[in-house]
């Protein structure tokens, strides 16, 4: 492959000058064709002068329209940007406003929901105890509201007293300091009770009972005459003589005689006799005295019961004879009447307030830990 060769025309490289000998020693004349190629190489240079000039300024140009561009579009985001955040901050605004106002309406539905559990626990609580001392608890107020009933109504101080020893038996067992008020108030009405001593009223209720079936077993005071002794006839021998007849004749008149003449020492002034006919009333009468006194006994009314046995030995001092069974009678009446069947009996209304106030305050005091949990 041949090379060819071109005439140069750089103009950054010159000529190869000749000697300086050589050019004095020989003079020619210049070339035109070598002005022709400066002056091209100048116009070359001139042109790609113009030409970077010109990319420069159009690079300038464009550089600057880009600056500008950029600006814009910078200012474009900057903008949006504004936008976008005034349009979370309002979506936020409205977040928060919606998430508070749920927030209200949950905390409104759990406090209404709390407010009703809290309500079933109440009742769930009264109506079931949950824990061991709450039941014995409660035991232990429903004998001594029911020992201070049968103080109230029955005066039974018996049964009373073994329902306040078994409430107190309770609150011991249950062993919390709180209690020891309480059981010191109960101790107080118990030992009261014990001193009031204890009325054996089915006791008394029977012996009444007994001496109303011996009634009819009491003889009344018979009239004078009313019975004259029968005298037993001897027997009258075969050889009996005039003497003999004569003495046995007087002595049965005197018998007969004797039988109308009686004295009696009743140590009182004896009332009329009553008739046959009264007296199965007066017997009904002092068996109804008795049965008065039995319920007199039983609803505790002390005068009743009194009144009642005394009008019942009224009776028999004035109407039946003293006898061995009489007085027999008299006496189980006096002793009787000795009874005292309405003592002074306290009740239990004391100790009853103080538990009760005990377990409003235990009840309190759970609540309030239920509701700080």
């Amino acid at each position: 492959m041949t090379e060819q060769t071109t005439p140069d025309v750089s103009p950054s490289i010159p000529a190869p000058e000749a000697p300086v000998a050589s050019v004095q020693a020989r003079h020619y004349e210049p070339r035109p064709r070598s002005s022709l190629g400066v002056y091209f190489i100048a116009l070359w240079v001139l042109l790609l002068s113009f030409a970077l000039a010109a990319i420069s300024f159009w690079f300038y140009q464009d550089r600057q329209g880009q600056h500008l561009t950029l600006d814009k579009l910078q200012q474009q985001l900057d903008q949006r940007a504004r936008d976008d955040q005034q349009q979370l901050r309002a979506l936020q605004e409205d977040f928060e406003k919606e998430l508070i106002d749920q927030q209200d309406n949950i905390q409104t539905s759990l406090n209404l929901l709390a407010e009703e559990l809290s309500k079933n626990s109440a009742r769930v609580l009264a109506l079931t105890s949950t824990s061991y001392d709450q039941w014995k608890l409660a035991e232990a107020q429903f004998l001594l509201r029911l020992a201070n009933q049968r103080i109230l109504l029955e005066k039974d101080s018996q049964n009373a007293l073994a329902l306040a020893i078994s409430a107190d038996n309770i609150l011991r067992d249950v062993d919390q300091p709180e209690l020891i008020a309480v059981r010191k108030v109960l101790a107080e009405e118990i030992a009261v009770l014990k001193l009031a001593g204890v009325v054996d009223r089915e006791g008394i209720f029977l012996r009444l009972a007994a001496l109303a079936n011996r009634i009819d077993a009491i003889p009344f005071i018979e009239p004078l005459g009313s019975s004259l002794d029968e005298v037993e006839e001897p027997e009258v021998p075969l050889d009996e003589t005039f003497r003999q007849k004569l003495s046995r004749y007087f002595y049965s008149a005197l018998h007969k005689l004797g039988n109308y003449i009686r004295v009696r020492d009743h140590g009182k002034t004896v009332n009329a006799i009553l008739p046959p006919g009264q007296q199965a009333y007066l017997q009904q009468n002092l068996r109804l005295m008795l049965e008065q006194a039995q319920v007199s006994l039983l609803h505790n009314e002390a005068q009743i019961y009194q009144e009642s046995l005394v009008k019942a030995q009224n009776w028999i001092n004035q109407y039946y004879a003293l006898n061995a069974e009489a007085n027999a009678v008299l006496s189980e009446l006096q002793s009787l009447q000795n009874e005292v069947v309405a003592p002074e009996l306290t009740d239990f209304h004391n100790s009853v307030t103080a538990l009760a106030d005990y377990m409003e305050r235990r009840e309190k005091q759970a609540a309030a830990r239920r509701g700080g949990r």
